[in-house]
């Protein structure tokens, strides 16, 4: 996959804020290979401030805001829409998430996204693929993180399967290794915790890979550790066990005397050896290499392909195309909402379209396979269940209110957790679906203003006056809107 040339040189950079380290990667385009310029690591170990309850400490809070006080600084000189960050296990299952991500987004000053496993490992890929040699083989690339693990099987730069699991070295060495002590009844217990969770895996990921790819760091530490101390010259299973070894003997991470093990990386590495040892023997896997590629490359490589507006690469317009295919959805009446929409878009806003409300047209009637009645409700179901590709978790919650909240009664959407940017693109599809309820090609010459978040809908007089069903089915929708307290009046112009 290519990408063209995107603002000349300017630098561009991914925030990738783990739950062991968080990492920023500052680079360059040239000509669609994305070449590293500068790296920062900052060893927050997010996922070891959680409680029995998944509530992260407030001193951990405040050490992760710090860290991202100091990436703020670095990024001052590169435009914010160069920029992405992305964050990924503790902030997806901390009971305070929403305290953590505004307190993070404050100290960074940008918008941060919170992205699901199967987006996670998806993106994991692609920075992968981007440095590992052209291949037409099938490759399974592993990734283990400071709270979850990412299986990837794909074949040159497409993911084919993503699979995520809640295993982490941070919360595996806390779990099972407290203290940093290490014994082998410990071990025997994390590793048949492993596999009994990756087990599931056996079938659709082939047993029996004569080679694997790992792209994180936990990864990488443990190949320098094994071969720097002789106990194989790749990691393997036999190399594996006589590091595990190794650590029992020494019954605490503090003793160990290890070449390349370093202090910061030594607190989870039992965590992270018992994942490894028990992914490679579930599936079969002969031998593990390191990769360069990794999240954070990936998402560079994914910000290209969406400031590309001339290839349709953005990952979010193929995913709805498939949605759209999959559930056999009237294209034509979505493509007639999606003109309306951004013609009433153009009006509150700004004159450029709106993706997300395009993206809103496209699906809003994909619940129509499932039942026609309250077909809304299966369509935002659909979306909520979904692995949706290039979707951010806000913006899948985004997407599946507009989807559920685009005709009927507006009780059912929560007025105060409603932005204004969302109560915008909402009123401006709720009107495009009701101006095409016929499903022809006669729109009306409309338009919408707003002052706040009260609307002036203005509207040709000749028009509606021939339409009477449209007249009835407009005055019905601005008592709906007063009842959810936002004004909506209407300008008739003869």
């Amino acid at each position: 996959m290519t990408t063209r040339r995107q603002n000349g040189g300017e630098p561009l950079a991914a925030v990738d804020l783990g739950s062991n380290s968080f990492r920023l990667l500052i680079a360059k385009e040239d000509g669609g290979q994305i070449v590293p310029i500068s790296t920062h690591r900052e060893g927050v170990r997010l996922a070891g401030g959680l409680n029995d309850s998944n509530e992260l400490a407030e001193e951990k809070l405040a050490e992760a805001c710090a860290a991202l006080e100091r990436f703020r600084e670095r990024l001052a000189s590169i435009p914010p829409d160069r920029v992405r960050a992305v964050a990924t296990s503790t902030y997806r299952v901390a009971k305070n998430r929403v305290a953590l991500l505004k307190a993070s987004e404050r100290a960074l000053g940008l918008n941060i996204d919170v992205i699901s496993g199967q987006e996670e490992a998806r993106l994991i890929y692609l920075g992968c693929a981007h440095t590992l040699p052209w291949s037409d083989q099938e490759r399974l690339i592993v990734d283990i993180g400071g709270g979850s693990t990412e299986f990837i099987v794909g074949q040159r730069y497409e993911p084919e399967l993503t699979e995520s699991f809640p295993l982490g070295a941070v919360t595996l060495s806390q779990n099972f290794f407290p203290g940093a002590t290490v014994t082998a009844a410990a071990f025997r217990k994390a590793e048949v915790f492993v596999r009994t969770r990756v087990e599931v895996l056996q079938k659709r990921y082939k047993q029996g890979w004569p080679v694997a790819y790992g792209s994180s760091g936990t990864i990488r530490a443990l190949h320098e550790i094994v071969t720097e101390n002789y106990f194989g010259d790749a990691i393997t299973v036999d190399a594996l066990l006589k590091l595990k070894i190794a650590m029992i003997d020494a019954g605490h991470v503090n003793r160990l005397e290890l070449t390349a093990l370093k202090s910061s990386r030594a607190p989870v590495l039992p965590g992270g050896l018992a994942i490894l040892l028990g992914l490679m023997q579930e599936l079969n896997v002969r031998a593990i290499e390191p990769a360069e590629g990794a999240l954070r490359l990936g998402v560079l490589y994914d910000l290209l392909h969406r400031s590309d507006e001339q290839s349709n690469t953005d990952p979010r317009s193929i995913t709805v195309s498939r949605l759209q295919n999959r559930y056999g959805a009237d294209q034509e009446q979505a493509a007639r909402v999606a003109a309306m929409a951004q013609t009433l878009w153009a009006g509150v806003a700004q004159p450029a379209p709106d993706p997300l409300l395009s993206w809103a047209a496209a699906v809003h009637e994909i619940g129509m396979a499932i039942a026609h009645e309250d077909y809304h409700r299966h369509s935002a179901y659909v979306i909520e269940h979904s692995d949706l590709y290039g979707f951010s978790e806000q913006e899948r919650s985004a997407l599946a209110t507009l989807v559920l909240g685009h005709t009927g009664t507006l009780k059912k959407l929560n007025r105060d957790a409603l932005p204004s940017a969302l109560l915008k693109r909402l009123v401006c599809l709720r009107l495009a679906a009701l101006f095409c309820h016929g499903r022809v090609d006669e729109m009306p010459t409309a338009a919408l203003r707003a002052q706040g978040e009260s609307f002036l809908l203005q509207l040709d007089g000749a028009w509606l006056g021939k339409r009477p069903l449209t007249a009835a089915l407009i005055d019905e929708e601005t008592v709906r809107w007063a009842k959810f307290g936002v004004a909506v009046a209407l300008d008739i112009r003869t």
